[in-house]
């Protein structure tokens, strides 16, 4: 059955056309991936189907009952509300289910029989829908869920948190809320790459039907069955998740007849590459699937636009680049990390890794002299020139128009020395005309980004400082950033969520382990999660090892032990004694049974006997605790 039936859908900004004729179905239980450039619609798709912003034509249809949560990319949160608040009432009305069922129960103890049937039938509804959302321990589900975003402090107000704690805060509350229809708009930004991948289990085993929007192509492999992509205003269905979107899309290609002859080779040596199999694809070998999706970028499309970045250095590195030494920093009588050590070489792309909370953009801003290390030192190369893009986005002044970010004048001056007039730079970044003479405040998240990149390379830096580049970027921009990067001659040191532009860009990852400690592992993200692997896997047969070994020992030392205490040894004389007499009394009975006289006397014979058998019986007594003590003196 579906959630979701959608004709013909019609949207309009003025005379913008967002969504022209969008037709498609969502069945319960279905996971779907929704892609496409920056501000072609896809989150005022959600939007219109979380019943948020009205349609300006066609059908939608929702199933009845249906209970649907949106995320949006920047959540509006009652800042007034602690966080303990904000997630209670996400549960009011699993609270208000639980309450009545147990209000069932106690009416059922005094109901008559009509009524008797009536609340029987209720209270089972009630039950079906708690074992369908796992409501049953609500309690237990909100501290597992703070322990897994990292919140530590549900007394903190909503209105103190930044704006990625606003972010984590209102996932969780959708999360616990469990609707029929989740819809995510970026429900990977501000998380870690732990975070991440525990976040791709939850939706993947959902009881609902989910559709988000994300630039995370490993997550939309990982959890979706079925691709949107919104271009133009259509809407082209795909089956499978990014991986096998980029097989269909290079079909589709070839089909149109839009590609050029070199395109048309590229296409059949990845298509032969993607058959290989689903383990392939995979691998850090996925990375060359994206020369498919570049495949989009190469089209003939008439009013298709495309971003084009290069970052070059206005001056060459010397020897030294960036050195940390041992260095370390503490925050409000925690200490964040320490004895950190990077070389930084020519060429060198290292990601930074690790849990939210563990200093990683503390430490490039310790890097950039903003915050001074607790220990340690910082070694800046004479000839190293800082590029620093900021995970806020905060180099951006909201009053000015977008023309006035990259400088006064009609003209910008690029590194090497060469001139552009201001209006072909911008567009160079999918800025028009109009939309050059719009407000900063009014931009979205990824136009930010895109701005910010459009200065950053004015800078002309020869070491690239960057955290959360890929933050609100289109799958697109983020291919056309990962070519820039991987060319760029200079360094970059990155803090980034994204394992897939990891597995792209970085030649190195320096990755926080917990408890200060940060290894560094050469190679991209795929090499890393190998190495750790391998680690566990050598520390699981260690383990075992040592566990073996201790075991032995402990038998070797058991056995070589007396094992009796003074007492237990006493008593071992003892019963040795018991045993000894009760043998020699049984010798002197047995003798007595042995005589013909004793034989005579009936009574007497009867004594002997039941004597005897009263010492054969003490006897077993004896032997058996003997034994016992025999046994633990020998450490047996």
């Amino acid at each position: 059955m579906n959630v979701i039936d959608a004709t013909a859908l019609l949207k309009s900004y003025g005379s913008r056309t967002i969504l022209d004729g969008v037709t498609f179905t969502i069945a319960e239980g279905e996971k779907v991936g929704i892609i496409g450039r920056n501000g072609c619609g896809k989150s005022t798709l959600l939007r219109i189907l979380g019943g948020l912003e009205d349609r300006d034509g066609g059908e939608l249809i929702r199933q009845r009952g249906l209970t649907a949560a949106y995320l949006a990319q920047e959540p509006d949160l009652d800042p007034a509300l602690t966080i303990q608040e904000t997630l209670d009432a996400s549960l009011s009305d699993a609270r208000q289910r639980t309450r009545r069922y147990q209000e069932i129960a106690e009416e059922l103890q005094s109901s008559s029989k009509e009524e008797m049937n009536r609340l029987v039938d209720e209270q089972q509804q009630i039950q079906g829908w708690l074992d369908h959302h796992q409501a049953w321990n609500l309690d237990h589900q909100v501290a597992e869920i703070c322990s897994r975003f990292g919140i530590a402090d549900t007394r903190q107000k909503i209105g103190k948190l930044s704006g990625g704690w606003v972010k984590r805060v209102a996932l969780a509350g959708i999360l616990l809320r469990q609707p029929d229809l989740l819809l995510l708009d970026e429900p990977t930004n501000h998380l870690d790459a732990d975070t991440v991948a525990w976040l791709e289990e939850i939706l993947k085993n959902y009881p609902g039907a989910v559709m988000l929007v994300t630039h995370d192509r490993y997550f939309l492999d990982r959890v979706v069955s079925r691709m949107f992509e919104l271009e133009e205003g259509l809407l082209i269905q795909y089956q499978g998740g990014y991986s096998a979107y980029l097989e269909q899309k290079q079909a589709n290609l070839v089909a149109e007849g839009r590609s050029q002859s070199r395109l048309m080779n590229l296409l059949r040596r990845e298509e032969a590459w993607l058959h290989r199999g689903a383990k392939a694809r995979t691998t850090k070998q996925k990375a060359r699937i994206d020369r498919v999706g570049d495949l989009r970028d190469q089209k003939k499309t008439v009013g298709t636009r495309e971003v084009r970045l290069s970052f070059d250095p206005q001056q060459r590195l010397g020897g030294t680049i960036l050195e940390l030494k041992h260095l370390g920093v503490d925050f409000a009588d925690r200490n964040l990390f320490r004895d950190v050590d990077l070389i930084l070489r020519k060429g060198e792309r290292v990601g930074i890794l690790g849990p939210n909370g563990c200093g990683k953009s503390t430490l490039l801003k310790t890097v950039l002299g903003e915050l001074a290390p607790s220990s340690g030192t910082v070694v800046l190369g004479k000839n190293s020139r800082i590029g620093y893009l900021d995970q806020g986005r905060s180099g951006l002044d909201p009053e000015q128009f977008v023309h006035e970010a990259v400088g006064q004048g009609d003209w910008v001056t690029l590194p090497g020395g060469d001139k552009r007039h201001k209006v072909g730079y911008l567009e160079d970044f999918l800025f028009s005309r109009d939309e050059q003479r719009k407000r900063i405040s009014t931009l979205s998240g990824g136009e930010r980004a895109r701005l910010l990149l459009a200065k950053l390379m004015l800078e002309g830096a020869n070491l690239l400082i960057l955290d959360e580049p890929t933050n609100d970027l289109d799958i697109p921009t983020m291919q056309v950033l990962e070519e820039a990067f991987a060319e760029f001659p200079g360094c970059i040191l990155v803090v980034t969520h994204d394992r897939y532009f990891l597995d792209r860009v970085a030649t190195g990852i320096l990755h926080f382990e917990g408890e200060g400690r940060a290894i560094f592992q050469e190679g991209n993200y795929d090499d890393l999660c190998r190495a750790k692997e391998a680690q566990l896997q050598a520390a699981r047969v260690e383990g075992k090892k040592a566990a073996s070994a201790k075991a032995e020992a402990k038998d070797d030392s058991g056995r070589r032990k007396p094992g009796l205490s003074y007492k237990e040894r006493l008593e071992l004389t003892a019963v040795e004694e018991k045993i000894a007499a009760t043998e020699m009394r049984k010798v002197e009975l047995e003798a007595l049974l042995a005589d013909p006289a004793t034989l005579a006397g009936h009574e007497r014979l009867q004594e002997i006997t039941r004597e005897l058998s009263l010492l054969e019986s003490e006897l077993a007594v004896h032997f058996k605790r003997w034994e016992e003590l025999e046994l633990k003196k020998e450490g047996v």
